[in-house]
């Protein structure tokens, strides 16, 4: 596969709004830990967790935008599921085209859950401090969205699978 070369596809319509909606949600945890910042926290610890999130948002961007040049030139690289080497290119179709560009929409999905997850933790950091120490409510939901994050992108990898290889 390293000198293989795909046809190339641009993002789906929903990878585009869940990558936008991912950026838009980290900018909103950037936006609560400044809020806490002022009315509380004092300290800029609480900008730790916007910042994690903020590089590994865009290192994950970096590689749904450069796909296909990582995929062609450094294929050790990607770790793509098995069911992209199973589905079969009949003639004159770009099947396995369009199934490696449909796999990054799983990928921005990803990237949408981490804006989420920066957002609720750093509430989550600032308003237990503001209560003093007391468990937030929002760790419960941090985990949910988790669970519903892997739900997710096993339900996007069976659409997939389902429209390519059965």
């Amino acid at each position: 596969m390293a000198n293989r070369v795909l046809k190339r596809y641009g993002l789906e319509g929903m990878a585009k709004a869940l990558i936008s909606l991912g950026v838009l949600f980290v900018f909103f945890a950037w936006l609560a830990g400044a809020y806490y910042f002022v009315l509380t926290v004092k300290s800029a610890i609480i900008f730790i967790v916007p910042l994690i999130f903020t590089c590994v948002l865009a290192l994950t961007i970096l590689i749904i935008r450069y796909r296909y040049t990582m995929f062609e030139k450094y294929p050790y690289l990607m770790n793509l599921p098995s069911l992209f080497y199973r589905i079969k290119d009949k003639k004159g179709t770009n099947n396995q085209s369009l199934a490696f560009s449909m796999i990054f929409t799983v990928h921005s999905l990803v990237v949408a859950f981490l804006g989420i997850l920066s957002l609720i933790l750093t509430i989550s950091i600032g308003s237990s401090v503001k209560s003093h120490g007391i468990a937030s409510a929002f760790l419960y939901i941090y985990l949910a969205i988790v669970a519903v994050l892997i739900i997710s992108v096993f339900l996007q990898y069976r659409r997939i699978y389902m429209k390519f290889v059965k």
